[in-house]
């Protein structure tokens, strides 16, 4: 770890390697102890490059009794907590917040003590057992610690208890049928043996230590810092967003609505400015919000003003972004008047970055730059006349669009960045588009062995316009890896959590794509400050050059096993073409969000994501449900107030009816004939298993989810405030 010592420490920015240049926030000062990664100091009593766990058991005697420590470390907390006894309900298990308390508290007092006295640090009462009573943040990490320990021993013992109670002589054999949809099957998978337990208890382990450094003040890292395109700010990589921490939403409706401060909750701004002064506090000065979020603007604006008046940090230290839509009735002055508004309730002067937020149409590139009404109604002019004022720096958009539209937004060149979809599992709406194809069949972009899918050549595209590429949402529309399926953990591990993987991904882009296009910052949406302990600690990965090339293997080994898998789900041509020709909800004659779909299918079939491919399904369901077929796409879609959002609609089954594709074989006639039938079966098999209903009979006759598919752990400790309706 980089420790604080009587010696300074200087910024140095690492040597230039494919772009981005990460930029190294402090370096370890001459007598510094012993770095969490490796690195060895004066005092430290270890040689260069020794084994961190074998320094940590010679540290620590408890960890010397056996070669796997932190497994058993795990055993032993869930052990003395009778955690085994909620086997038969997980769901109920993982609620019991006060039993992962003290099953992260018994690990943690073997794995790593100084995280728990840290946590104590003066913070909370004796409950008059003798124990600490935690303070809420404290708390809210020992739940936190306590899920990734219950759910990893819980996977196991419940997959080896299947795998005893059979006649199976593996758990591939037993999970044959789950896998494929069938309502008896458990589910695939593996018994993690003993080492790679202890590997996964040890990465819990870790983390927490470098937690330890930023709670006690003795980490001097920070965030990682990389040029943002033409913007030339020195962006962190990782972006606070403000849409989780706000009292309310204010969406019409809704029987909330703030208005003013008197109406907040002073524990939902106290929370909030806690959030503020963790993220400031350690590197993440980008901090994203939009009118669209609520009361997000007003509760900023306060806060800002409170960590300035506190000397945390100058105006100038951060790096502030607003944004606001467009609407077909919005004149150049209402535009303008609304940008100018919620400056003021942020009470600020300026902002770094500015938006069009939710550019999810070609309709409204039209209002921007092409208004029916003539050139004077151009409502850019709005945004263009406050960035001549310097009121607005840099002007973007943020993108929920298909990805066509996205390229045609780019091409415009009116924008310096762009916040989009790119995750490891997909690109949200766009996945499944695929990218404008010229005469040869293949965009600029492409790599040669067929269109590319989703955002990918739109990253490429921003890369040489030199823009910022902003990432939306890597944790929930990016696979909601905070909550990942049983199966999806086991792929990552033991080399890194899910987020880890999520968030290397992200900032390693440029390493492994192969035209070098980076992704240069993600979003963390934070409803309280726990939240930004994994990116935070995940970032260091990336400041920590003695363990670069180490990181980089990690992710590759991940990222080849991520693709196996999809491979062995669906086979390798269907793997390579699934996306060929098919159409999303803007092409499709009935709207269907076909690319969608089938990701859909891939994802729960590779990765378990089950849960995940429920709620992206949910929307587009509700859309199939007022869809009416006599009506054009048009007319339809305007009878859908979220479409620009979730755009498209689910699987009917009644279009599906006649013939080998019914009244869909018109939208699937540009796909290779091979995939055709394997299309529909992807569809079926995703409105079978994600298109349920939710009454008294769906439940009575609710499918035997495979272990696989089932939820690992959710790092989410309570219910984010806006939320609760």
């Amino acid at each position: 770890r980089h420790r604080r010592s009587s010696s300074s420490s200087s910024s140095v920015v690492m040597a230039p390697s494919p772009p981005p240049p990460i930029t190294a926030a402090a370096t370890p000062s001459e007598g510094a102890g012993s770095g969490c990664c490796g690195r060895s100091g004066s005092g430290s009593g270890s040689g260069p490059g020794e084994d961190r766990s074998l320094r940590r058991a010679r540290d620590r005697p408890s960890l010397i009794l056996t070669e796997t420590a932190f497994h058993d470390a795990a055993v032993a907390a869930t052990d003395a907590h009778d955690d085994s006894a909620h086997d038969v309900d997980p769901d109920r298990a993982l609620e019991d917040d006060e039993r992962m308390v003290k099953i992260a508290a018994t690990f943690l007092g073997s794995a790593c003590p100084e995280f728990l006295t840290a946590l104590k640090g003066g913070e909370g009462d004796d409950d008059g057992d003798g124990e600490k009573e935690y303070a809420k943040s404290a708390r809210d990490r020992l739940i936190k610690v306590g899920r990734n320990v219950s759910t990893t021993m819980r996977m196991v013992r419940r997959r080896s208890s299947l795998l005893l109670s059979s006649s199976a002589e593996s758990l591939d054999e037993l999970g044959a049928g789950g896998a494929n949809g069938n309502n008896g099957g458990i589910g695939g998978g593996k018994i993690m043996p003993k080492e790679e337990i202890d590997a996964a208890m040890s990465l819990l382990a870790l983390e927490c230590e470098t937690l330890t450094g930023i709670l006690t003040g003795e980490e001097t890292r920070k965030v990682p810092k990389v040029r943002f395109g033409k913007t030339e700010l020195q962006m962190p990589v990782v972006t606070l967003g403000c849409m989780r921490f706000q009292q309310a939403w204010n969406r019409p409706g809704d029987k909330v609505q703030i208005k003013s401060m008197d109406q907040v909750a002073d524990d939902c701004q106290e929370n909030l400015v806690e959030i503020l002064r963790y993220a400031i506090s350690n590197g993440v000065t980008h901090i994203e919000t939009a009118k669209g979020y609520g009361s997000s603007e007003l509760q900023l604006g306060f806060a800002l003003k409170r960590v300035f008046e506190e000397g945390l940090c100058d105006r100038s230290d951060l790096i502030i972004q607003t944004k606001s839509g467009v609407t077909a009735g919005m004149t150049v002055d209402g535009f303008r008047d609304q940008i100018l508004k919620q400056l003021a309730d942020l009470q600020l002067d300026y902002v770094d970055l500015f938006s069009v937020h939710g550019l999810n149409s070609d309709e409204m590139l039209t209002w921007l730059f092409d208004h029916p009404n003539g050139p004077d109604h151009n409502l850019i002019d709005a945004v263009r006349s406050l960035k001549a004022e310097g009121k607005i720096r840099h002007v973007g958009f943020s993108t929920h669009g298909c990805a066509s539209m996205i390229q045609r937004a780019i091409k415009t060149d009116a924008f310096e960045y762009v916040n989009l979809h790119h995750h490891f599992v997909g690109s949200y709406t766009a996945s499944g588009d695929s990218c404008p194809a010229n005469e040869e069949g293949s965009c600029a972009n492409c790599d040669g062995a067929g269109p590319l899918e989703g955002n990918l050549s739109n990253v490429r595209l921003a890369k040489d316009k030199d823009m910022g590429v902003f990432v939306i949402s890597p944790y929930d529309k990016g696979g909601r890896v905070y909550t990942p399926s049983n199966k999806l953990r086991e792929l990552t591990l033991p080399d890194m959590e899910p987020m880890t993987y999520g968030s290397l991904w992200i900032w390693q882009h440029h390493l492994h794509d192969s035209k070098g296009a980076p992704l240069h910052t993600m979003t963390v949406g934070a409803a309280r400050p726990s939240d930004l302990d994994q990116p935070i600690a995940a970032s260091f990965l990336l400041s920590d050059d003695e363990r670069a090339e180490e990181t980089s293997r990690r992710r590759e080994a991940v990222s080849g096993r991520l693709e196996r898998a999809v491979v062995d789900a669906v086979g390798e041509n269907f793997a390579l073409s699934w996306h060929w020709g098919l159409p999303n909800g803007e092409r499709s004659k009935y709207g269907t969000q076909w690319g969608n779909i089938v990701w859909m299918h891939n994802v729960i079939k590779a990765y378990g994501l089950l849960e995940f491919a429920k709620e992206r399904y949910n929307p587009i369901k509700g859309s199939a449900k007022v869809w009416d077929v006599k009506k054009s796409r048009e007319e339809n879609k305007k009878g859908i107030g979220w479409w620009g959002w979730c755009p498209g609609t689910a699987y009917d089954p009644k279009l599906a009816e006649e013939g080998e594709g019914g009244w869909y074989e018109e939208d699937l006639k540009d796909c290779p004939k091979e995939n055709r039938e394997k299309i529909m079966e992807a569809a079926r098999f995703v409105h079978e298993w994600c298109g349920g209903g939710g009454g008294e009979k769906d439940r009575k006759e609710k499918k035997q989810v495979p272990l696989d598919w089932q939820t690992s752990y959710d790092m989410r400790p309570w219910t984010a405030f806006p939320e609760r309706g």
